[in-house]
């Protein structure tokens, strides 16, 4: 995950197209301080899960790690990690090696596009 998008990069594309609100909010009963607190507490547990996909060497790990990423991404409306935790879920831990690079490339760019949308959703 060489290739990270930069902040400036991640804000050109649309907020909604990574983040939906209003799936957090019916959770949430519109309640802003909680869904601050609920993608502070995603936000932190998000580079420990990153690191879980990356470092699986077992079946077992990967569809452990792949699966909690799709679940907490789903659970807090991050639309773009979750498509790409679907992604990931779906192949296997011995997956072609430029599959899985491109892969983890993408969640790499779009745990980027993530903080810069909550950055301006919840300043």
């Amino acid at each position: 995950m060489e290739q990270q998008m930069t902040s400036f990069q991640a804000r050109s594309r649309p907020v909604a197209e990574v983040f939906d609100q209003a799936h957090l909010a019916r959770y949430t009963m519109n309640s802003i301080e909680l869904e601050r607190e609920i993608i502070g507490l995603f936000l932190v547990q998000l580079p420990a899960t990153v690191d879980m996909i990356e470092e699986a060497e077992t079946a077992a790990e990967w569809k452990l790690a792949t699966h909690t990423l799709k679940g907490a991404a789903a659970a807090v409306g991050a639309k773009r990690l979750e498509a790409i935790a679907i992604e990931l879920e779906s192949i296997k831990v011995d997956a072609d090696v430029n599959v899985k690079l491109l892969l983890l490339e993408s969640l790499g760019n779009a745990v980027v596009e993530f903080r810069d949308a909550m950055g301006h959703v919840y300043p």
